[in-house]
């Protein structure tokens, strides 16, 4: 299972919490891929909310070392397989992904 971690570079990601879509333009204009790993046991996004939420390094070493925030918040999109899911200020809820 794959899993990828991005992070919002907008400072204000309150106009990104409306909607449960987003739009994989959006996604590569206003967020930053930080973090990718293949796992081979099953995850829920909970467990790597936590992780990230909790450690300073979670997983090991991060793919950019220029980044807006070094912990885990609103907005940062966490993604699954084929499944995103969008950060709030506990847990993260599941959006849809548009073309």
């Amino acid at each position: 299972m794959k899993v990828r971690v991005f992070f919002c570079k907008e400072p204000d990601p309150e106009f990104i919490l409306r909607d449960d879509n987003l739009s994989k333009q959006a996604l590569d204009t206003i967020y930053d891929l930080v973090w990718e790993c293949e796992f081979k046991n099953i995850l829920n996004v909970g467990r790597i909310w936590i992780k990230f939420r909790q450690e300073e390094r979670p997983f090991g070493i991060s793919l950019r070392k220029r980044r807006s925030h070094y912990k885990i918040s609103i907005g940062d999109i966490i993604q699954l397989a084929n499944d995103y899911y969008m950060v709030g200020q506990i847990g993260a809820k599941q959006i849809k992904m548009i073309d």
